[in-house]
């Protein structure tokens, strides 16, 4: 059953003009959002099943379909690991009838080394971080595993820089200093900012989606540049809300004006799912939560 546990602040309707009430009442766009499937054929480990993700993402496709939705995301983590899980959870995503916009997470590269590379090709993906414009808003997609161990063959020189990058972060004592993270690189970072520039000239609101969450601060699930990241979205007012996966208990926090919202992981659990649509409107996003994924409403801060 559906839990209704809705967070936030809105307008009351009654303070606005009946045409800007009514506007304020339709979303100008709406899409679903999918964290952690984590699927493997694989014995379940814990809370985690995996082989039962193919059956959790087949139903929450099919009720995706039957919505009018603009896009869906996922935010990380498609497998658990093994590339030939690419080749069972795809299909059941050729599904959507809706565009699919994935990020990827650590267990996307639990793979061969030789197969490292083919990870992008396998989820559809051209570039491991892009944009897409729709509707007055800007949708980002990060690639949090930029800089991390797990991405390039042991032997790349990438790998022994990301070695280096955790091993400064261990002795900085930084508890998103764990092999199983990542972080944004220079390039990625200075290329955010250049979005973030061009929708604030283009009067675009802005959400942010990454496999790592980056609130709250101290929190081993962390990007590893996470604080460096958190300070450049605080610079802009145009940012509604930055959302990830990777902590499957889920979490929320807001920073600077913007809600961080970290989703429930698909995986977790024999039989409840967990995802969500969100109804993007002028004053804020209304997030309906499927299974283990909470209501929330999200007003402008």
């Amino acid at each position: 059953m559906k839990r209704r546990n809705f967070i936030g602040i809105t307008l009351p309707l009654a303070m606005l003009g009946t045409s800007r009430a009514s506007e304020l009442n339709k979303p100008e766009l709406v899409f679903g959002v999918i964290a952690d499937p984590q699927y493997a054929d694989e014995d379940s480990a814990g809370s985690r099943f995996y082989r039962n993700s193919l059956e959790k993402l087949g139903n929450a496709v099919e009720e995706l379909n039957g919505a009018k939705l603009d896009f869906v995301a996922t935010v990380g983590d498609l497998i658990d690991r093994d590339f030939k899980s690419f080749g069972k959870i795809m299909p059941i995503y050729a599904k959507l009838k809706h565009p699919h916009y994935p990020v990827l997470g650590n267990h996307d590269f639990s793979v061969a080394d030789d197969e490292k590379s083919k990870v992008h090709t396998a989820v559809g993906l051209e570039n491991p971080y892009y944009s897409k414009e729709m509707k007055g808003w800007r949708f980002i997609f990060l690639d949090g595993t930029d800089v991390a161990i797990y991405r390039h063959p042991a032997n790349d020189l990438r790998t022994a820089n990301a070695r280096a990058m955790i091993g400064n972060l261990r002795e900085e004592k930084k508890p998103q200093a764990q092999v199983s993270n990542g972080a944004i690189g220079e390039e990625q970072m200075k290329w955010i900012k250049s979005e973030l520039d061009a929708a604030s000239s283009a009067n675009q609101r802005v959400v942010v989606f990454n496999h790592y969450p980056v609130i709250p601060a101290r929190n081993g699930h962390n990007l590893w540049n996470a604080e460096e990241l958190v300070v450049l979205l605080g610079k802009y007012e145009n940012i509604a809300a930055y959302m990830n996966g990777h902590n499957h208990k889920g979490n929320y926090g807001t920073h600077a004006g913007i809600h961080f919202v970290n989703l429930k992981g698909m995986v977790e659990t024999e039989e409840k799912t967990a995802y969500a649509t969100v109804r993007c409107y002028p004053d804020r996003l209304e997030i309906e939560g499927y299974g283990l994924e909470p209501d929330r409403n999200l007003g402008k801060l």
